[in-house]
């Protein structure tokens, strides 16, 4: 698998990873341009959910002639790779904990950015025919142990300050709508809903075309020159373009030394799902998950699930540290085993192989939060969602847009300061390695 840390270009004509949602989704993608052309007034790198929503603001509100380069074909990196989470976050802080770095103004204003970021995706969700087959009820995050709850019930006695709707659920009340004993306590988040990822990415897609974007497809970048009238010049197995003006959108897959602005200044970290067979009614009815609710634990490498709507059981977690372990058959029997520990009615369903099996990498920033900024003279970026980003990624990418633009950005950490550099970048695996090893024997 491609590994940005051991590859200084991303490989092109690839095939998108053999996911569920490219199974079972009929889905209408606009038609992208063939031709790379020689200049354009942006250039965007990358055709996920950032990239898209940026090629849309600039050609939809600033009338810019605009040019999205994907090195495979649009969404093929963790866009349409992730579990379909719609939540009113990014990152790895909670309200509290920002309003204990910068106080309850920057608190208030993050928990604003998060609603316009929500509303952005209500605008793709309204544009899409299958509405994105949104299963709306609510994200619960559970205690996975009893030494858990306290935590976890302080997060909610500050969240209820910024997000009144918010419940608390004790060991009954979670038990009847997940029915595990790893189920001690829960947060539930009513705003938060399931989506099918795939819908999402084509509805931006065909937004982005119809005000005006250019988008083309199997154009990596592996040649970046500036010169020095400041015109950026991207070499493409496509082509060669110019453009004063170039966004980086690639998130976690962006490779090791794409640009000397961006390098070490991300983590990227492997996120693998599994998704089962179609579950009986009496599976069903035995661990008590609704298809309207998503669902993660309170362990640092999180596991997270939902049913999905056609009754199987979508399960991740963290995988592999390096791509090419990526599909070593021990990362599915992790998540297999993980599952039925969940929930013990599955352990039978747990012996057999799962359907489908897939990986993505996520961005993990060195202070968890993301940044929407510019590391270089006429370069922008948005990276660092920490494997949150399904929502707020639409606006970042809007953000980022403006950013290019001249806009003045919100006086929010998000787009205050650069993304931090990792101290020794080229340790970042070891230093996973060794996150990974005591945060497993902490599970335990």
């Amino acid at each position: 698998m491609y590994d940005p840390l051991e590859s200084n270009s991303i490989p092109s004509q690839q095939p998108h990873a053999a996911s569920y949602w490219h199974q079972h989704t009929q889905v209408e993608f606009p038609t992208t341009t063939e031709q790379l052309p020689d200049t354009a007034d942006v250039v965007v790198i990358g055709g996920g959910y950032s990239g898209l929503n940026a090629a849309l603001e600039l050609a939809e509100n600033y009338q810019q002639r605009v040019v999205l380069v994907e090195a495979n074909q649009l969404g093929w990196g963790c866009s349409t790779r992730n579990a379909g989470f719609a939540m009113p976050g990014t990152g790895r802080l909670g309200y509290s904990a920002w309003k204990k770095r910068c106080g309850e103004a920057v608190a208030q204003g993050i928990q604003a950015e998060y609603q316009l970021a929500f509303a952005r995706l209500e605008r793709h969700l309204a544009a899409c025919p299958q509405q994105l087959q949104a299963q709306r009820g609510g994200y619960v995050k559970i205690a996975h142990h009893e030494r858990a709850i306290a935590d976890l019930h302080s997060q909610y006695q500050a969240l209820c300050e910024y997000e009144p709707n918010t419940m608390w659920l004790n060991r009954e009340q979670i038990r009847i709508r997940v029915n595990s004993p790893q189920a001690h306590a829960a947060i539930h988040f009513p705003q938060s809903f399931g989506l099918n990822p795939l819908l999402l990415l084509a509805s931006v897609a065909r937004q982005a075309v119809a005000a005006g974007a250019s988008l083309v497809e199997n154009a990596a970048v592996n040649g970046w020159q500036t010169e020095p009238s400041g015109m950026h010049v991207l070499h493409t197995n496509k082509g060669t373009i110019r453009a004063p003006k170039v966004i980086v959108a690639t998130n976690g897959y962006t490779p090791n030394h794409l640009h000397p602005s961006i390098h070490g200044r991300s983590l990227p970290v492997l996120s693998s799902v599994i998704v089962t067979r179609t579950l009986s009614l009496d599976e069903r009815a035995a661990i008590r998950l609704k298809p309207h609710e998503l669902v993660m634990d309170t362990r640092a490498l999180k596991y997270y699930f939902r049913l999905l709507p056609d009754g199987r059981l979508l399960f991740g977690g963290r995988g592999a540290i390096r791509g090419r372990d990526a599909e070593h058959p021990r990362y599915v029997r992790h998540l297999l085993q993980a599952m039925a520990a969940t929930f013990p009615a599955l352990n039978r369903l747990s012996q057999q192989a799962p359907e489908y099996s897939w990986s993505g990498w996520v961005s993990v920033a060195l202070d968890d939060y993301p940044r929407i900024y510019s590391p270089a003279a006429g370069i922008f970026t948005t990276m660092g969602y920490c494997g949150a980003g399904v929502t707020f990624s639409q606006l970042a990418g809007q953000r980022v847009a403006q950013l290019a633009m001249g806009e003045t950005m919100p006086t929010l950490p998000f787009y205050q300061s650069p993304l931090p550099k990792f101290p020794l970048p080229q340790l970042r695996r070891l230093g996973q390695w060794l996150y990974y090893v005591v945060s497993y024997v902490a599970r335990r």
